[in-house]
């Protein structure tokens, strides 16, 4: 990109060799050298305004600006406002209807919010701490941009359940169901993230923490911050980072520190050095009577968010099972987990990154508890195959976000108990699985043996048998929450 501005400010390319090269003055023997040195300067600027325009769609929109002040042709070419657009809608696909009101162009817009568009265009955001600071649950966020405020919000999904209704099992007389009708919705009343037009100019460096308006909750201050990602070669198994390395992730960062992330070797120099995966939030509470200049700074926190890849939580012909979903965790509540559907090759040893490996045993010794029937193949189409991890992304005071609460080595033919053929769950495969349980502040931490019920694409049910209890799990649709009132 940089040779490509410098060809713009030249706005012409040398046809030959200077006139003291060598190879210049074996030239001017030739019969055309004469035509040659007074040919026409080729200058990008002669070109047709489409091929310019279509040559420009490919720059990003920090090279748009850099390319602005070469010439009045090109600076005008720069500001065509469907360039900016393109920006603000890769930024914004879940809105179809998007317009640019009440700002005067897409330029206007795309500019009046940078750097943070990644925000809008990841969605899906999950931290490290509660917004109360507890370290355990962690918050799901869901970072949208909302046309009508012309703002980029950022709003903590949660979930209730209504009152159980019990529900006899078959099968296992002995245990009773708890049905799960679980409500999702965005809590409006206390956003985690605004940003307005004109945030970043207010400090106009991307080492600083920025002040944001977030709510009505009165004396209550929070800041963002970017964050520079590490680079793997730097990351040791002893360093604690986020996201943890059990989650899929493009990056990661330090996720420890003494001086509450305030030091600037955690955030990036230039914006070109920013992380699009991951940022942090510093709130706080400030006290002050009238007439004090300075308030009293008290119970300051920071939360690191991080964000999934979309094509770990998208559900797929070959990977349908993948997703968020919310499940029923009793005395908990609800918790926000990550389902990954993974392949396994047969032919080859399982990944030493996998838990398959340091799990194994606790497979071994489940075996012996469980009668298979005769196999049931997996459909032609692949998808009751390969391994299902259940990630927290919230969490509870036993089993925190971050960690695996139930893992299913095999859903296909290796992994399957039997079909049930009970009321309620009838048609049902059951898969041998395992389900992670703790003491509270996550002690004495074991897989125990369990089954994994697969009710159907959008409902799992997990049978805990050292507690005769089942859990179910409901599939989240997280774009229904991406339109703004």
């Amino acid at each position: 990109m940089d040779s490509l501005i410098r060809l713009f400010r030249s706005r012409k390319t040398a046809i030959s060799d200077g006139p003291d090269t060598p190879s210049a003055a074996s030239d001017m023997d030739s019969p055309i050298a004469p035509t040659l040195l007074h040919a026409r300067p080729a200058s990008l600027t002669v070109l047709p305004a489409e091929i310019i325009c279509e040559i420009l769609s490919y720059l990003p929109p920090l090279s748009l600006v850099n390319l602005a002040p070469t010439c009045k042709l090109l600076r005008a070419h720069a500001l065509t406002d469907s360039l900016w657009f393109r920006f603000v809608r890769e930024n914004v696909p879940y809105q179809p209807d998007l317009k640019h009101h009440p700002a005067e162009s897409w330029r206007q817009l795309y500019i009046s919010l940078r750097p943070y568009w990644f925000l809008t265009r990841n969605k899906l955001w999950f931290s490290d701490k509660a917004h109360s600071g507890t370290t355990m649950t962690g918050n799901l966020m869901v970072i949208r941009y909302d046309a009508r405020r012309q703002c980029i919000e950022g709003l903590r999904l949660v979930a209730r359940h209504d009152i159980h209704s019990f529900e006899s099992w078959d099968w296992k007389p002995e245990v009773i169901i708890h049905t799960f009708h679980p409500h999702v919705e965005l809590y409006a009343d206390d956003p985690l993230v605004k940003i307005v037009p004109g945030t970043y100019a207010q400090r106009n460096s991307a080492k600083e923490e920025v002040m944001m308006d977030t709510g009505h909750s009165r004396g209550v201050k929070s800041m963002i911050s970017l964050c520079r990602g590490l680079p793997p070669d730097l990351q040791s198994n002893a360093m604690v980072v986020w996201p943890p390395r059990i989650i899929p992730a493009k990056e990661r960062v330090r996720n420890e520190s003494r001086n509450l992330f305030k030091g600037e070797g955690h955030r990036p120099s230039t914006l070109s050095d920013a992380s699009d995966n991951v940022f942090r939030i510093r709130k706080w509470v400030e006290f002050g009577g009238m007439g004090t200049p300075v308030g009293v700074h008290i119970g300051e926190d920071v939360m690191t968010f991080s964000t999934v890849p979309d094509e770990y939580y998208t559900a797929s012909r070959e990977k349908p099972w993948q997703g968020i979903w919310v499940g029923d965790y009793s005395g908990h509540g609800c918790e926000f987990l990550l389902l990954i559907q993974r392949a396994v090759d047969r032919a080859s040893e399982p990944p030493k990154a996998s838990y398959a490996s340091p799990l194994r045993h606790h497979y071994d010794r489940a075996d012996s508890r469980h009668t298979l029937d005769l196999p049931v193949e997996a459909g032609e189409d692949g998808t009751c195959a390969g391994r299902l991890e259940a990630i927290k992304l919230t969490g509870d005071p036993n089993v925190p976000r971050g960690e695996f609460t139930w893992v299913a080595e095999d859903i296909g033919p290796a992994g399957l108990l039997r079909v049930a053929d009970e009321r309620i769950f009838k048609g049902a495969r059951v898969v041998r699985s395992l389900g992670h349980s703790a003491a509270r502040h996550f002690r004495n931490d074991k897989f125990i043996p369990s089954q994994l019920i697969m009710v159907n694409r959008d409902t799992l049910a997990q049978y805990w048998e050292d507690y005769g209890h089942v859990s179910f799990y409901q599939r989240v649709d997280i774009d229904a929450f991406l339109k703004t009132p």
